[in-house]
């Protein structure tokens, strides 16, 4: 499923025009669990990634149930979506054929395996600015579904 050039321009980080995402995963027995994010991008105009630094919680939920949710609101451009998809976790040590819904790792991860070199966070003053990214990898979803949660069609299947 591809996602639409208005998608994929709010699905920047956020000194880049995007906005904060939120990734929701959910443990085997049914616990919730969301995160918000700001390192996000779009790969092959149909997968999602956000860098895998500090999503421990996260990452227990998709080793047991490896499907995600990642919304985005901004309700001044009017930008409120709700992806659906199979999500893992890619990072290196991952064999050199691994591949996940017809995204080879190896590819992903030469282009985003380094986000801090990619696109460094401009947008954080320099006296807060963290010294070094600490990056693991890349959280990984193929969109298979996308909603909307605008007021008038929430929850509607829009593509």
């Amino acid at each position: 499923m591809k996602l639409t050039d208005e998608m994929k321009d709010a699905l920047h980080i956020v000194g880049s025009g995007g906005a904060v995402v939120h990734l929701t995963t959910c443990s085997a027995d049914g616990k919730p669990n969301t995160v918000g994010e700001r390192f996000v991008a779009v790969w092959k105009d149909e997968y999602i990634l956000i860098a895998d630094m500090f999503a421990q919680k996260t990452k227990a939920n998709l080793m047991e149930n490896p499907i995600g949710v990642i919304t985005i609101a901004h309700p001044v451009k009017g930008r409120t979506w709700a992806f659906r998809g199979p999500t893992t976790i890619l990072q290196e040590g991952l064999p050199e054929d691994y591949e996940f819904h017809g995204a080879m790792a190896k590819d992903v991860l030469a282009e985003w395996g380094n986000w801090a070199e990619k696109e460094p966070p401009s947008e954080v003053p320099p006296d807060i600015r963290p010294p070094r990214l600490v990056q693991r990898g890349v959280m990984f979803m193929k969109v298979e579904e996308i909603y909307s949660y605008k007021p008038d069609e929430a929850g509607k299947k829009i593509l």
